[in-house]
């Protein structure tokens, strides 16, 4: 029986010490949740370089071809609802979205949006994609309450529209499907152009010269190993983390990208993900809508 004490012994041990380690282990990722420090922290550690070697950047766009939206589906992902309507009232957004150019109105609902929610990736209460829902949760809540990027671009998105600026989430997913990102495509109508927006990160982008970006060209200049020009950053009003982000959010998830088929209400309010309207659909080459006369003949 003395030669199976020791042993014993050293096992209880090892066992007691791995369950005091998963017991703290937990403990830092509860942390996470109840503290934007602790969250960038935690962002901080993550090894991008890794992730980008096992999934580099390509163009994988999701979805089959009978999902790929032509160019006359996009006024079904911009189309103004009764809820659109609702959300502008209830949060008095023609009082924040005051400017006279699209992309300043832009602006300024993005910088609301920064102001008044917290952004957490380890956010995974199910809520509803409905943005009056969303922001009932978040809005002017503590970090607690923060959303995903998931729910900053619909709301984002909900937002513009409610105020009659053209705008959709985009759906990003990394080339082996483990990582994904959302941000928003937003027509400026004075640049004639779609432009790529993260309310996540109260950002929008552009090429060294100043010229807005959309998703597709910010992925082309990943492609040839170039960095879009990234303004307005803000990682829950810091300015830390800012390479993990390019990296991880943008970069690592920018291989696929897709949209939902339209913007009703029909399925945001589904129990589970699986339930819900999918970003299941292929964005179509929305570089060639990029005239407003042309883009409203195709959608009257």
């Amino acid at each position: 029986m003395k030669r199976f004490k020791i042993p014993i012994i050293i096992g209880s041990i090892v066992i007691i010490l791995f369950f005091v380690n998963l017991r703290f282990d937990l403990i830092d990722r509860v942390s996470v949740q109840f503290s934007s420090e602790k969250y960038a922290e935690y962002i901080s550690e993550i090894d991008y370089e890794k992730e980008l070697l096992k999934e580099p950047v390509c163009i994988k766009d999701m979805a089959s071809q009978d999902k790929e939206l032509t160019q006359t589906d996009l006024d079904k992902i911009i189309y103004t609802y009764d809820f659109h309507a609702q959300l502008r009232e209830k949060y008095n957004l023609s009082s924040i979205a005051t400017a006279d150019s699209d992309f300043d109105k832009t602006v300024q609902i993005l910088e609301w949006l920064t102001k008044h929610t917290y952004y957490s990736g380890m956010q995974m209460k199910l809520l509803k994609d409905d943005t009056l829902n969303i922001l009932d949760y978040s809005f002017d809540k503590p970090f607690t309450r923060a959303i995903n990027c998931r729910y900053r671009a619909i709301a984002f998105a909900d937002c513009l529209v409610s105020v009659g600026i053209k705008a959709f989430p985009v759906a990003m997913v990394s080339s082996e499907f483990t990582g994904s990102h959302f941000t928003c495509l937003v027509y400026i109508s004075e640049e004639d152009k779609w432009c790529s927006f993260d309310p996540s990160f109260g950002c929008w982008f552009t090429d060294d010269e100043g010229n807005l970006l959309d998703i597709f060209e910010i992925r082309e200049l990943f492609l040839e190993n170039k960095e879009p020009i990234v303004k307005g950053y803000s990682f829950n009003g810091e300015q830390e983390n800012f390479d993990v982000y390019i990296n991880l959010f943008m970069k690592l998830c920018i291989s696929n990208l897709s949209t939902w088929a339209d913007n009703s209400g029909e399925g945001r309010s589904k129990n589970t993900f699986s339930e819900r309207k999918q970003f299941d659909s292929v964005i179509p080459e929305i570089k060639t809508i990029n005239n407003e006369k042309q883009f409203n003949e195709m959608i009257s």
